[in-house]
């Protein structure tokens, strides 16, 4: 019965657009997953600009609004600390709510560097704590359909892969610089920012990567800042990837945010010697999937069927969207922390994620002399 159920209070650290992302997912849980073994209560929202804070206490019935995130640690009814901040401030605050024994969910990427990335896995291993990266993506039913497919052997000998990306939200020259392009806020452009999620597919997919090179720009070398006065951009607008995994497959991908004509466009083809499977983000309740003896490809509806991704509500017949992925992964992080399980995406495995994007910037190809511990 729902009145036995343990009750797990959240602290969420940004009322921006991740904060009220987050928001949306917790207090939506219950409705898309009756096996729910918690009952969720938002008891503190932070932002460095507490009328954001505010906004959110009021609309969403969170009971303390702040703009010091120590006010949430401090509240022994608070178990799990949301990170939905800019990623410079990962570290800090993540560190801090494992010291105070908060569970953690992170948003993407975990950090800005390695050695900041280092930190955080020593502290979760020393920890008793949950701790998941948002990495959602996973987490769509079309996804987790083609990861039990590859399971199956449907490609046969894995040969090939394309992964693209595409958004088109940086075309426009008069843009203000954001955060998201300011390199010391965000630890880069969009290898850190979008191409993570894609680093992180291939690596849900096909295991540890051999080698990953990059080419990258900037398409406008400044911006409008924030008093109007033009600054430089440093974070990268447009990178393609060449990659060969440890399993022996080659591929690509090519992620953008100066991609006319695109929205939320993330694509991938995967081929093998028996078969191949495509994808598209932005039809997300489809697969196509071509079987060696076929002509062409089959459409495989993913919507709401399978046991890796079924949800109770509002039913297995209805479209999903962008936010179902969201829900799922909160989903995920929360059962484990009622069971008290170890969470995957793990601190450990975006650490490994972090070490290659960190070899990219630095100028150097990556070359696969570093491989994925176990959480044990």
């Amino acid at each position: 019965m729902s009145g036995t159920k343990k009750e797990l209070g959240v602290g969420i650290i940004g009322a921006g657009f991740m904060g009220h992302t987050h928001t949306y997912n917790y207090l939506n849980l219950p409705f898309f997953y009756d096996d729910l073994p918690v009952r969720i209560k938002l008891i503190g929202i932070c932002d460095t600009d507490v009328n954001k804070a505010n906004a959110l206490k009021d609309n969403f019935g969170f009971q303390l609004a702040t703009d010091r995130y120590q006010d949430l640690l401090a509240r022994p009814d608070i178990d799990i600390v949301d990170i939905s901040t800019p990623t410079t401030f990962h570290c800090e605050q993540i560190l801090d709510a494992l010291a105070a024994g908060k569970h953690v969910y992170a948003d993407k990427p975990l950090c800005a560097s390695v050695a900041e990335a280092e930190q955080l896995v020593a502290a979760a291993t020393r920890s008793d704590c949950i701790q998941q990266v948002a990495y959602h993506y996973r987490f769509y039913p079309a996804i987790a359909k083609t990861r039990r497919l590859l399971a199956e052997g449907v490609l046969g000998r894995p040969i090939s892969f394309r992964f693209t990306y595409y958004h088109s939200s940086n075309l426009d020259p008069n843009k203000p610089m954001g955060w998201k392009q300011d390199k010391a806020m965000g630890g880069g452009g969009v290898l850190i920012e979008m191409a993570c999620h894609v680093l992180d597919l291939i690596y849900h997919f096909f295991g540890e990567f051999e080698s990953v090179r990059m080419d990258s720009m900037i398409l406008y070398a400044q911006r409008p800042g924030p008093d109007g006065q033009s600054v430089k951009v440093e974070g990268e607008d447009h990178v393609l990837l060449t990659i060969t995994m440890k399993n022996g497959m080659m591929g690509t991908a090519e992620v953008s945010k100066v991609m006319a004509g695109t929205n939320d466009d993330l694509d991938y083809e995967l081929s093998g010697t028996a078969g191949a499977i495509r994808y598209a983000m932005m039809n997300p309740n489809f697969l196509q999937v071509h079987a060696t003896g076929n002509q062409g490809f089959t459409t495989m509806a993913t919507v709401n069927h399978d046991p890796e991704s079924k949800s109770n509500f509002p039913g297995p017949r209805f479209p999903i969207g962008w936010l179902r992925g969201h829900v799922a992964s909160q989903h995920n992080f929360v059962r484990a922390v009622a069971a008290r399980q170890p969470a995957s995406p793990s601190f450990r495995e975006s650490a490994y994620l972090q070490q290659i994007t960190q070899r990219l910037y630095d100028g150097h190809d990556y070359m696969g002399d570093l491989a994925l511990q176990d959480d044990s």
